[in-house]
């Protein structure tokens, strides 16, 4: 499973600024078993009004053959800073970036968290993409950052997480991104992405079913795993945050989520 994200930016009330995001799962069953397969971001960035910080838009996009993967499990590919031209959304009068990431490379990524709990614990996390499997949604074909089926070593429940620096949080901001699978996949993939309003913690829990801090879940996509049902095209996901008062501090994450998953 790979989701795929191009571009994800956040937008608080009436103004918004888009980033178009990438993101890749490929889900796939095989005797009563869900394996994932790829999960790709392509771009991220996070916008929110003048008196609040934005948030950024994430771009996944991945697969990685050293690893023995035949489609990346999932990808994000943030476009890196509020001052990034290109794929980079530009900010309108009332909307302020936080964060612009584009995943040009992955090592270097400031203040994003990786954190593996997937069960049985694989070898595999989040990697740098590769355009052997399909280009990035923009930018260099490999700016994603991807992550697969390895992330467990054998059946069993994939849960890898991708959590964003520490963001000002208020309800009207809002995420954008792009995401997709490989085509004519055959194993069902997930994405989820939740949120955390404790400021910069990297909670989530010590097991593969646990979420920590990261109790609000804002988006789940195909959470009954059904072949064909994560998107095979990039398509845009939009977001939104509701119920949360103005200088909220905490963080967003993506969570490679499969149960019965693994190679």
């Amino acid at each position: 499973m790979y989701p795929l994200v191009r571009k994800n930016f956040w937008r608080l009330r009436n103004q918004v600024r888009t980033v178009k995001m990438k993101k890749q799962i490929d889900p796939s069953i095989k005797a009563h078993f869900v394996r994932s397969v790829l999960i790709v971001f392509s771009l991220v960035a996070v916008c929110v009004i003048p008196f609040a910080l934005a948030q950024r838009t994430n771009r996944l996009r991945q697969f990685d053959p050293r690893y023995g993967s035949r489609t990346p499990s999932g990808v994000v590919n943030p476009s890196g800073d509020a001052g990034r031209v290109g794929a980079t959304p530009t900010a309108t009068p009332s909307c302020t970036p936080a964060i612009n990431e584009g995943f040009d490379d992955i090592t270097m990524l400031p203040g994003w968290v990786m954190i593996n709990h997937s069960e049985p614990l694989g070898l595999l996390g989040w990697f740098q993409g590769n355009d052997a499997a399909f280009p990035a949604f923009d930018g260099a074909p490999t700016a994603y950052i991807a992550a697969n089926f390895n992330d467990a070593s054998g059946v069993g429940t994939i849960s890898n997480w991708l959590l964003t620096p520490q963001l000002r949080l208020q309800s009207g901001s809002t995420l954008t991104f792009y995401t997709r699978t490989e085509a004519m996949s055959t194993f069902p993939d997930r994405l989820q992405i939740r949120m955390s309003t404790n400021g910069a913690s990297t909670n989530v829990g010590t097991g593969a079913f646990d979420v920590g801090d990261f109790t609000n879940l804002l988006l789940d996509i195909n959470p009954t795993y059904t072949i064909g049902g994560y998107p095979e095209t990039w398509t845009q996901f939009t977001v939104n945050v509701t119920g949360t008062p103005p200088g909220t501090l905490g963080r967003l994450a993506f969570r490679y989520f499969v149960e019965n998953g693994g190679p």
